[in-house]
C-alpha cells in the first residue's frame, strides 16, 4: 500500500514538472507585444515565474510551498494568458 502511495506521489510530480515546462516553453514562443496588450505581465516576468516555478520544483520537490505556487501560476498562464494570445495571435 505505501509503495503505491509513493509511486502516485512520484508521477503527480513528474505531471505537474511538465506542466511547468510546458508553461515555460509556451510563454518563450509567445511573442512579447501580446502580453502588455493584453493587460498581463510582461513577458520576461512571465519567463521568471515559471523558470522559478521550475526551479523550485528540482530544487525544493513538487509539493513543498514553491513547488505548489509555482504549479498554480504555471496553470494560470496556462488557463488564462495563452488561449488569449493565442487568439489575438492566431497560434495554435
Amino acid at each position: 500500500m505505501n509503495e503505491s502511495v509513493n509511486l502516485i506521489w512520484l508521477l503527480s510530480g513528474y505531471v505537474s514538472l511538465g506542466i511547468k515546462a510546458w508553461a515555460l516553453s509556451d510563454i518563450l514562443k509567445a511573442p512579447a507585444e501580446a502580453f502588455p496588450f493584453l493587460n498581463r505581465q510582461t513577458k520576461n516576468i512571465w519567463i521568471a515565474i515559471s523558470l522559478g516555478s521550475v526551479l523550485g520544483h528540482l530544487l525544493f520537490g513538487a509539493w513543498g510551498f514553491t513547488g505548489v505556487i509555482g504549479l498554480i501560476a504555471c496553470a494560470v498562464h496556462l488557463a488564462d494568458t495563452r488561449p488569449k494570445i493565442n487568439e489575438m495571435t492566431g497560434r495554435k
